[in-house]
């Protein structure tokens, strides 16, 4: 739980004073005009009465107050930040509770906490098939909901996204707190991999120890046997005689087995600079 009221914190910010819905009537005119009014800073009472004849008959609701809370808030309310603190833990379990029970799939606790913020920002919206008349879409009508409760996880979290628009355009404050919760609902599928760190990983085999080396080496010893003994039987074979042939033949011979080997050493190093063996 605690993860998921701090990233609420964080969201809503905290306002000592009353002030009205963003979407309002009267928030949405005062940025129309471009005045500047500090909401949340200051009494509402008083910022309202400083306001154009025409605009202070305009409607504000819903008033929120504190961390985002709009429950029995008026223009007139003003918590202190420990009294807001209180009331948000408080709504924030009603919340838990209710996104809990809307999930069939039994969440991980960020993706409880993620979804918690989402629905504490959006609504719950209506529970049944049947929307009421004049019920407003929120978390249970949501494609978050719906695809965590089928188990796709990675469709629900990109799913946050859709939640980023107010007043009809995006929002980028909307656009960063979706891309937050989305961060830590995912936080909980953590791959399952072998362990590959540090102190399970043994240092970089030497070129002696590499199996490849040691396979080119038996080959090449191999193939330098098998040379010898098949040059053998054709001198044999026509006849000639080692010692017609002198004392050359062998350590000729020997020389370019060695030559061999050493150029399939050469190539192996040239693989292991590029990472091959």
């Amino acid at each position: 739980m605690t993860s998921g009221i701090q990233l609420v914190k964080k969201s809503e910010g905290f306002r000592e004073f009353a002030y009205p819905d963003p979407a309002s009537d009267l928030a949405r005119a005062v940025r129309a005009r471009k005045l500047k009014v500090r909401w949340g800073f200051q009494p509402a009472r008083a910022l309202i009465a400083a306001l154009p004849q025409d605009l202070q008959r305009l409607d504000g609701r819903p008033w929120t107050c504190g961390y985002g809370e709009t429950k029995g808030v008026t223009p007139d309310t003003r918590w202190s930040e420990a009294e807001a603190s209180s009331r948000l833990s408080r709504r924030y379990v009603e919340f838990e509770t209710a996104v809990r029970r809307a999930c069939t799939v039994d969440p991980g606790p960020n993706q409880l906490a993620a979804m918690t913020s989402l629905a504490y920002n959006i609504g719950l919206g209506w529970e049944g098939r049947t929307k009421p008349p004049g019920a407003k879409s929120g978390f249970r009508q949501s494609s978050v909901l719906k695809a965590h409760n089928r188990g796709d996880t990675l469709a629900a979290s990109r799913a946050f996204g859709l939640w980023n628009r107010a007043n009809n355009k995006e929002e980028p404050g909307l656009t960063a707190r979706r891309a937050e919760e989305a961060a830590l609902y995912l936080m909980d599928e953590a791959p399952e991999t072998e362990d590959l760190s540090p102190q399970a990983v043994e240092p970089e085999s030497p070129m002696t120890a590499s199996p490849i080396n040691r396979a080119g080496v038996v080959a090449g010893g191999t193939a330098a046997v098998a040379t010898v003994a098949e040059t053998a039987r054709t001198v044999a074979d026509v006849k000639y005689s080692t010692q017609a042939l002198g004392d050359w033949l062998v350590p000729v011979l020997l020389i370019v087995v060695v030559a061999l080997c050493g150029y399939m050493i050469w190539q192996r190093v040239n693989q292991r600079k590029q990472g091959w063996a």
